[in-house]
């Protein structure tokens, strides 16, 4: 499995250089003060999607809504890191089913009740894809939303999203990793996977990977493959980056 699978967070502790999002968020969720409607932006690969994830699983867990999920009930269960699912907790991805009718269907649905959990969750990802026909058919449902019903939004582009949906839900910006931050996540997952990689390796991976941990991953793990008995060196690197 990719890497970046692999070392998905699990928890709102696990998400690395995004404090000043998961900090509030933890403390919301300890505090039961739940918002219906959220909305995550920032470059692509720098945790949204994930952190979406924890959300649902966060709310859903048995000892919940906590910030730290137990990780053994069927709810934790289902929504960890290559867990099954949930059918209370729906993925959207609006690049592919963006239109009136995909959110029409959507919203036919969220008024249903949980099947098995606490909330139903609604993860609208690439949200900036949605057409304005779509988001007005969610506009009401949004504004006026059922007790058991959370949107959470993800989106690149905070700006294309209707401005009335906006409106209506709390905004946590994402941000890029700093180098040093960066170096610190590549050199724990590789100590975890037991690999030798140079130190004059990693600025060429941080760079190369632009801040975000996804796309570094993604090029940690290529060098990873690729690495002889003596783990993965300078000059490999550099030929394989090219920076």
């Amino acid at each position: 499995m990719a890497l970046y699978r692999t070392y998905r967070p699990a928890t709102f502790a696990e998400v690395v250089g995004q404090e000043h999002v998961t900090d509030p968020l933890s403390r919301a969720l300890d505090g039961n003060r739940i918002n219906h409607a959220y909305l995550f932006s920032g470059p692509r690969g720098c945790g949204k999607t994930s952190s979406a994830r924890i959300l649902a699983r966060s709310l859903n867990c048995e000892q919940g809504p906590t910030s730290m999920p137990c990780g053994v009930c069927s709810s934790c269960v289902a929504l960890a890191p290559g867990g099954p699912g949930n059918l209370d907790v729906i993925e959207l991805d609006a690049a592919s089913h963006g239109g009136v009718d995909d959110t029409r269907e959507l919203r036919d649905r969220a008024f249903y009740a949980p099947s098995e959990s606490r909330y139903r969750v609604f993860i609208v990802d690439e949200a900036h894809m949605v057409t304005n026909a779509g988001f007005n058919a969610l506009l009401k449902i949004v504004e006026e939303p059922p007790e058991h019903l959370i949107f959470v939004f993800a989106t690149t582009e905070p700006e294309k999203v209707l401005p009335t949906i906006r409106s209506r839900t709390h905004h946590y910006p994402f941000r890029l990793l700093a180098p040093p931050v960066m170096r610190g996540l590549l050199e724990n997952i590789c100590a975890k996977e037991g690999v030798v990689v140079a130190p004059d390796v990693y600025p060429l991976v941080i760079r190369a990977g632009g801040g975000s941990p996804r796309d570094s991953l993604s090029i940690l793990d290529q060098l990873l493959a690729g690495a002889s008995d003596e783990g993965v060196t300078y000059d490999r690197a550099l030929a394989l980056l090219g920076v």
